[in-house]
């Protein structure tokens, strides 16, 4: 549930999405070694969470310079 949280919220708000993401892969590790069952899907997407929030946390600052740039180009 946290994977897919993750990956929304990743898009909207890459902050909470990687902070979902990190926590997300934390119980999916502690609830495989308590069960002994494989949680391959959830830190599938987990990972993918955390991916796009740092896209879109890198993509969020790139575009943001562009328009600090732009701005003081065209004072």
């Amino acid at each position: 549930m946290l994977g897919i949280l993750s990956i929304v919220l990743g898009l909207l708000f890459p902050i909470v999405g990687l902070i979902l993401g990190i926590i997300g892969l934390v119980l999916a590790f502690s609830y495989q070694k308590e069960s002994g069952l494989d949680y391959k899907t959830e830190k599938i997407l987990n990972i993918i969470g955390l991916v796009v929030s740092v896209l879109n946390w890198i993509v969020a600052v790139a575009v943001f310079f562009r328009i600090v740039a732009v701005a003081v180009f065209f004072r």
